[in-house]
C-alpha cells in the first residue's frame, strides 16, 4: 500500500493530491522508513543474540551496499537520460529536477557518489543506506546498554534537528578548507534529514526487535492507549483538510508539521496511525489477502526503484507551462508504471523461487 500510495504522489497527475497525506499529516515516506526498519529489526533480533559481531556487520553492510547499488544505478539514468531528455526537450520539470547537474555536472557526479548530492525523488535510497550502516551500532549497542539509552540518545538527536542541527553542522563544515564542501548548498544534500529521521528507524528496528524477544506481548495494547491514538489521529485528519474548528493556518503552525525534519506533531501523528494500523490490520487481512500488494511488497526494492524510473520519464510529458496532462495521457500514465511494477514484482518472485526450489 506504502508503494502503491508513493508512486502516486510521485506521477504527475491530478490523484496525487489525493494520495499525498490522505489519512493526516502522514506520507508514505514515513510508512516506509519505519517498516523498513521493522522488518531489519525482526530479521536481525535472533542474531545480535546468537551470532558474532562480525557476522552481523558483514550481512547489514552487504545490504546497504545492495541499496546503494541500485541508488547508483537510478543517479546513472537519471543523469544519462533524464538530464539529456531535459536538455533536448527544454521540459523545465526535467531541468528544475537535474539543476545542480546541469550547472556544475564534475561536482554533481562525484559528490552524488558520497550521497552528499541527492537530488529530488532520489533522497530516500541514501537515507536508507546510511540508516543500514548505522544498524549494527544501534543493535550491538542495545545489546550492551539497553534499548532505553539508545532510545533516549536517538530522541535527543530528534530534538537536536528539530532546532537546526543540520544547519549548524553544514556552517561547521564549509569553514574546514580541506572539504569540499563550499560548491554544495545544504538544499542539496536531500530532503530527508538524517537526524530526525534516525528517530523513527531507530522506534522502528526496537519493536522489531521486541516482537521476536517477546511475541506474547503483540496483542497486549489497553482500551485506552486504542481511544488515545484514534483521538489523535481523528483530530489531526480534520486538520489536514482544514475542516470546522480544526482549520489552521499552515504558514504559522508549519514547523510542527515539517515533513522533512519529522515535526513534532507528524510524529504524534505517525506513531498515533501505526498504532491503529498495528493494531487493526491482521483482523482485516485474516479475510481479505490483496495478492497484488503483497507482491508488490515481498520485491519491494527493485519495484521502489523502478517506479523512480517511471516517474522521471512521466515528467518529460510534461510541456514548458507544467500544465496538467490529459485525461487519456493520466490514464496511460498510471496503467503503464503499475503495469511495469506488476511485471518486475512478477520475474522477482520467479527469480526467487528459482534460487528457493522446494
Amino acid at each position: 500500500m506504502l508503494l502503491v500510495l508513493m508512486t502516486l504522489t510521485h506521477l504527475p497527475t491530478r490523484l496525487n493530491t489525493l494520495s499525498n497525506q490522505p489519512f493526516g499529516f502522514v506520507s508514505a515516506a514515513e510508512g516506509f522508513v519505519f517498516l523498513s526498519a521493522f522488518l531489519v529489526g525482526v530479521v536481525y533480533a535472533r542474531k545480535v543474540e546468537d551470532a558474532d559481531a562480525n557476522v552481523l556487520w558483514r550481512s547489514l553492510w552487504q545490504r546497504a551496499l545492495k541499496v546503494y547499488g541500485y541508488h547508483v544505478a537510478l543517479l546513472a539514468f537519471a543523469f544519462a537520460v533524464i538530464g539529456s531528455l531535459g536538455v533536448m526537450t527544454h521540459r523545465p520539470a526535467i531541468h528544475n529536477l537535474l539543476a545542480f547537474f546541469h550547472e556544475d555536472p564534475v561536482t554533481a557526479l562525484w559528490s552524488s557518489l558520497f550521497l552528499l548530492y541527492c537530488p529530488p525523488l532520489l533522497d530516500i535510497l541514501p537515507l536508507y543506506v546510511v540508516l543500514l550502516l548505522l544498524t549494527p551500532w544501534i543493535l550491538l549497542g542495545s545489546r550492551t546498554l539497553g534499548w532505553t539509552r539508545i532510545l533516549c540518545v536517538s530522541g535527543l538527536v530528534w530534538m537536536s534537528a528539530q532546532l537546526g542541527l543540520k544547519r549548524a553542522l553544514y556552517d561547521f563544515l564549509v569553514f574546514i578548507p580541506v572539504l569540499p564542501w563550499p560548491p554544495l548548498r545544504i538544499e542539496l544534500s536531500g530532503s530527508f534529514d538524517l537526524f530526525a529521521w534516525q528517530f523513527l528507524w531507530v522506534l522502528g528496528v526496537w519493536l522489531g526487535v521486541s516482537r521476536v524477544s517477546a511475541p506474547e506481548k503483540r496483542d497486549d495494547v489497553s482500551p485506552a492507549l486504542l481511544g488515545g491514538a484514534l483521538l489523535v489521529s481523528v483530530a489531526l485528519l480534520l486538520m489536514r483538510y482544514q475542516v470546522g474548528i480544526f482549520n489552521i493556518d499552515f504558514g504559522v503552525y508549519g514547523a510542527l508539521i515539517d515533513k522533512w525534519t519529522l515535526a513534532p506533531v507528524r510524529l504524534v501523528n505517525f506513531l498515533a496511525l501505526a498504532l491503529l494500523v498495528s493494531w487493526f490490520s491482521p483482523k482485516v487481512f485474516r479475510w481479505l489477502r490483496p495478492r497484488v500488494l503483497e507482491a508488490l511488497g515481498r520485491a519491494s526494492l527493485p519495484v521502489f526503484s523502478v517506479h523512480l524510473v517511471l516517474c522521471l520519464l512521466s515528467l518529460a510529458l510534461l510541456n514548458e507551462n507544467e500544465d496538467p496532462l490529459a485525461d487519456w495521457e493520466e490514464l496511460v500514465v498510471l496503467v503503464a508504471t503499475f503495469s511495469v511494477m506488476l511485471l518486475v514484482a512478477c520475474r522477482q518472485a520467479a527469480v526467487l523461487r528459482g534460487s528457493n526450489p522446494r
